[in-house]
């Protein structure tokens, strides 16, 4: 069983590591489109985010799969929080295309050296305080989900013990 403090560490760590995806994908838009630091960089986010998310779900796929021969939906509650989490990353990313040229506008005219690195930090950071609340009360209702699993399978054995 993982502990709620482990789920809770792990969403933190998504959420971060999204945010940094986003940050590094945003501030890589100084360098011209299909350019090779940009093609990168935009490749690098996404592997980073892919490997994040099979390295979090993948071995409860695998378990399952192993244990079943089958592999389920996600839990209803496990869907809602994600579709939440993209959706409010959705709305940011929405935002943050609205207000990129015209905050490294300003950025640029108050004289601030690299103004999409600063825009990139912002949006990785906003992008990291949208999904955290999310992930992180997933992370809690897993904990509670396994925790109940775990109850039911011990009456179950206990159970079984007393009616020998």
């Amino acid at each position: 069983m993982t502990s709620l403090h482990a789920l809770r560490a792990r969403a933190l760590a998504s959420s971060a590591l999204e945010g940094l995806a986003v940050g590094a994908v945003l501030a890589s838009r100084a360098a011209p489109p299909w350019s090779r630091p940009r093609v990168l960089t935009a490749t690098a986010a996404g592997a980073l985010v892919a490997v994040d998310q099979l390295s979090l779900e993948l071995p409860a796929v695998l378990r399952e799969l192993g244990a079943t021969g089958a592999v389920g939906q996600p839990p209803v509650h496990e869907r809602r929080a994600l579709l939440h989490a993209g959706t409010r990353a959705l709305g940011l990313g929405l935002l943050l295309q609205v207000f990129d040229r015209p905050a490294r506008a300003e950025l640029a005219r108050r004289g601030v050296a690299h103004p999409h690195r600063w825009f990139g930090l912002a949006a990785g950071l906003a992008h990291a305080a949208a999904v955290a609340p999310v992930y992180w009360r997933l992370g809690g209702e897993r904990a509670a989900a396994e925790a109940e699993r775990d109850a039911s399978i011990e009456a179950e054995l206990q159970a079984m013990a007393a009616g020998r």
